[in-house]
């Protein structure tokens, strides 16, 4: 009897272990976990927005039910305390922060108006959350943002200057981005966008790196992969038009003026007239270094102890079994390792025709990586590691060849510099 109690005992304490194992790895528990992890740091919002994740799937989860009365006063404490703060502050653009404070007041509302019911763990009496409606000051602070970027709008909308437009455009938008449709800033974000837009002459790059050609006409590729790039962004065509090739090969041909060293204080202006372009972009390619594919390998013994066979056997009760014979194994490994590498450096520079000067200059790389591994072997293949063993079945493989390699880093320079100009124009 003692030994069916004590097994009895065992089962319970291993199921009670099994029950508390399940509640330790299911989701509401650990949503509850992750929400006293951000309210210890101070992010009651996200707090909130986890227990009540969390008492959705288990609405009488104590645990839940206990942290997110007091996060939830907490996030309402402190985004109230946002708010007075605001209210008394004279920032140009306070009704941004104002509006963005009120929506999370919302959003918390709204987390806990889709919980069911949920009762104190101890007294079992429905806990009570205070409910605000903000939706009304919330449209009324959106109305105050947009008309602060509409006055800030019309003010910049006031120059000539291309930089004032733009930015003219920027608040007209960004009042759109309160409330839709908002007086007349759809058509004057038009007007000023269109005013504000910078028109750039990419001209074609010098190859300068003394290859001559042996790996085509890589500062073609690099600028026509570069214009593809931003001409496919909205972002940053937005204030941005890239003069076309077939405009500027025009344009220079009749006009017989010479590709190299094109722009100089005495062109620029009349380049720009030319073009009716406001900037050129010049470049050059000054290095190609393309490492010879290289392959090295190294030799080394791999082994190990493995079953080899098996026989029966009688153990002390006279009882036939079975057991493991094992035999020590190795394999001679040759591991190749093979490489290469292609890296294309230059620069470019952006010039104001206005004035001949120069707006911005930087340096620019970019560089493409090949390394392959395999391996073959002598000996017994049970020797292997793992690792090993995925190396003799993935087998060898061919490197890219070298105008593959200088592609591929005109790519990503090319990416590189469209990053950049992308960066510049918006």
């Amino acid at each position: 009897m003692k030994i069916t109690r004590i097994i009895g005992r065992i089962g319970i304490a291993f199921l009670m272990m099994i029950l508390v194992s399940c509640t330790f790895f299911s989701e509401y528990a650990k949503l509850e976990r992750s929400a006293r992890d951000a309210y210890a740091r101070g992010d009651y919002d996200t707090a909130v927005f986890m227990l009540a994740r969390s008492l959705e799937i288990n609405q009488s989860y104590e645990k839940s039910q206990i942290l997110i009365a007091d996060a939830f006063l907490m996030a309402n404490r402190l985004r109230n305390h946002s708010v007075s703060e605001l209210e008394q502050s004279e920032k140009e653009f306070r009704y941004d922060d104002l509006s963005r404070e009120y929506q999370s007041l919302i959003n918390l509302q709204d987390a806990m108006k889709n919980l069911p019911p949920i009762r104190h763990p101890k007294t079992n009496i429905i806990i009570e959350f205070p409910v605000v409606d903000y939706a009304k000051i919330l449209s009324e602070t959106r109305i105050l943002a947009a008309e602060s970027h509409y006055l800030a709008g019309s003010a910049f909308a006031a120059s000539k200057d291309i930089d004032e437009q733009k930015a003219a455009a920027k608040e007209f938008k960004r009042a759109l981005s309160f409330v839709s449709e908002y007086k007349d800033a759809e058509q004057r974000y038009e007007l000023s966008r269109k005013s504000g837009i910078k028109r750039i002459a990419v001209f074609p790059f010098e190859d300068l790196s003394g290859k001559k050609k042996l790996f085509g006409s890589v500062e073609e590729l690099v600028l026509d992969q570069m214009i593809a790039s931003v001409m496919k962004d909205p972002s940053a065509t937005e204030f941005l038009e890239l003069i076309s090739r077939d405009q500027l090969d025009r344009v220079v041909t009749e006009q017989q003026f010479g590709l190299s060293g094109l722009v100089n204080e005495e062109t620029a202006g009349e380049l720009g007239a030319l073009l009716g372009v406001h900037e050129i972009i010049t470049g050059k390619i000054t290095q190609i270094i393309y490492s010879p594919i290289q392959t090295v390998n190294r030799d080394y013994l791999e082994s190990a102890s493995v079953i080899d066979k098996t026989e029966k056997y009688k153990d002390k009760a006279g009882k036939t079994k079975t057991r493991n014979i094992y035999a020590d194994v190795e394999a001679r490994v040759k591991h190749y390792t093979r490489s290469t590498q292609a890296v294309i450096k230059g620069s470019y520079e952006i010039v104001d025709v206005r004035t001949a000067k120069m707006i911005k200059s930087e340096a620019f790389e970019g560089k493409s990586d090949f390394t392959t591994e395999w391996a073959s072997f002598k000996g017994d293949e049970r020797a292997l590691k793992s690792t090993t063993s995925t190396l003799v079945r993935q087998g060898e493989t061919i490197a890219p060849v070298a105008e593959e390699m200088v592609s591929r880093a005109a790519t990503d320079l090319a990416n590189s510099l469209s990053s950049s100009l992308k960066a510049y124009a918006r």
